[in-house]
């Protein structure tokens, strides 16, 4: 294998087995945030986290992806560039801040209707400066095909949260609900300060390393704020925007299930049970397909600055397939496993009607993640948004037709499955590649059909012999994911391309 594969795939399996080892620390953190909140509480707090994610897009200015992609020419001295991005993100960052701080309770009145979520906004804006340099740091890291402290920084943020809110929740759990959100909302700023300081620390070495190991580099040029935000803002509007709609969402669903017919409780609750319980849990696969977006940016820019297409097409193919064998055996078993699963580590006791739309719509989503990637890495940043927003158009649509807990979960599931569809139509057209789905899909689809045979046969099995749920479900895992690997085997398929 060249080189460079080496790099891209090493990376993606570092940022995958950390990315992996980081949401299952994060289901085990949602599932005692939900415990120590509440499904009420955890609506709230989800609810609030879209607004969050907006500030957050707006303070990063889409850094992360222009700084990789000059610093993954190994030619150019980093240091201007990185100063360039941390003087964009104080100039956006300081401002928001003093929005947030002065004007809290008003936004959180017209946007929700909800006083209690003014004071957490406030909470919010430590955790906005911390994410912004952090997002630049990961930027350099990942244009030099660094992972390994990124990951480092995921994984200790994420077990440093699960510590303290382990610790809180047998502390006491009998506060006021306005006081477990503040709680809950200020551990986002100590994990992100936490990550900060990690990635600080790793690009200080690596300075110290390039002090004694001097080498020829480009001569500095002029304009680096310019050529960053030339780089930078396509990709931040379309985050911000795609932002903006979930924000819109979080104010939405609720109100729409209180036109339903449900009171403003149960409404807030349902929304924290969809957000913040069942989408997670199904989403978990994106872990892959994050990172695979994440490494195809620079590496298929690269390819395609060389114009070499067979590299593109390679890129692409592998990652659609690698993709695959993980996200069809996943799909099938939230199907037959999902509402069991869901309510075993949350107890959302959500019904299939809820649950099943977003397990079929997020298997389209998980290849939708990495068509984002590849448009990015061809120079289409606009790609991606505008379909994004096509796709997030008609999910609004349908919520405020259907405004029942089912088509909520319909309407979520159609926006993946338009944007999966309108992503990759762009991909071909821009590439010529005329993508195999057969094949992509072949494989793994056919070695998932001794798990719908025998996982029901299980169930109904462990059922007659009154095993425990948790044995139950975890037997029925294991059995699942050992037939598929079986399956693949038989099918010729080698364990080494699996790897």
């Amino acid at each position: 294998m060249p080189s460079r594969r080496r790099s891209i795939w090493a990376g993606t399996l570092t940022l995958t087995g950390a990315a992996m080892i980081s949401r299952s620390l994060g289901m085990v953190y949602r599932v005692l945030l939900a415990r120590f909140l509440g499904a009420e509480g955890l609506g709230l707090y989800q609810m609030l986290f879209p607004l969050f994610i907006a500030l957050v897009t707006l303070s990063v200015a889409g850094t992360p992806v222009a700084i990789s992609q000059i610093v993954a020419d190994d030619r150019r001295d980093p240091m201007p560039w990185l100063r360039a991005a941390e003087f964009i993100i104080l100039a956006i960052s300081v401002p928001i801040i003093a929005i947030l701080l002065l004007a809290a309770r008003p936004i959180a009145m017209q946007l929700y209707h909800d006083s209690r979520l003014g004071p957490l906004l406030a909470l919010l804006t430590p955790a906005l400066l911390a994410i912004a340099f952090s997002a630049v740091l990961r930027g350099f890291f990942l244009g030099r095909q660094q992972m390994e402290i990124p990951s480092i920084a995921q994984v200790v943020e994420q077990v440093v949260r699960v510590l303290i809110i382990w610790e809180l929740l047998n502390w006491s759990t009998n506060h006021l609900l306005s006081y477990r959100l503040g709680v809950a909302t200020t551990l986002i700023s100590v994990g992100e300060g936490i990550s900060l300081a990690i990635l600080a620390l790793g690009f200080y070495r690596w300075r110290r390393r390039e002090a004694a190991n001097p080498r020829s580099l480009r001569p500095p040029s002029t304009g680096y704020p310019r050529t960053i935000l030339k780089l930078s803002l396509p990709i931040m509007f379309g985050r911000l925007l795609g932002s903006m709609v979930g924000v819109a969402e979080a104010a939405l669903i609720p109100r729409q299930l209180r036109r339903f017919g449900l009171s403003e409780v149960v409404a807030v609750a349902f929304f924290g049970k969809l957000t913040g319980m069942a989408l997670p849990l199904i989403l978990f696969p994106t872990a892959l397909t994050v990172s695979l977006s994440t490494n195809l940016i620079p590496a298929i820019a690269q390819a395609d600055a060389r114009q070499d297409r067979l590299q593109v097409t390679r890129l692409i193919t592998e990652s659609l397939s690698a993709t695959a064998y993980l996200t069809v055996p996943v799909t099938v078993i939230m199907l037959l496993m999902g509402t069991a699963l869901d309510d075993w580590i949350f107890r959302t006791r959500l019904p299939p009607t809820v649950f099943t739309p977003l397990a079929l719509g997020a298997f389209f989503l998980y290849f939708d993640i990495a068509f984002s990637g590849i448009l990015r890495g061809l120079g289409r940043t606009d790609l991606p948004l505008k379909n994004d927003l096509i796709a997030s158009a008609v999910e609004v649509a349908i919520i405020l037709v259907f405004g029942s807990p089912a088509g909520v979960s319909a309407a979520l599931a159609a926006g993946f499955f338009i944007s999966w569809w309108l992503n990759a139509m762009a991909t071909e057209r821009l590439t010529g590649i005329r993508l195999q789905w057969t094949q992509i899909w072949r494989k793994p689809a056919v070695a998932t059909v001794p798990l719908l045979l025998a996982v029901p046969l299980w169930q109904h099995w462990a059922l007659i012999q009154h095993f425990s749920r948790s044995f139950n479900l975890a037997a029925g895992l294991g059995l699942a994911g050992g037939l598929y690997l079986i399956a693949l085997r038989l099918a010729g398929f080698r364990w080494s391309r699996l790897i």
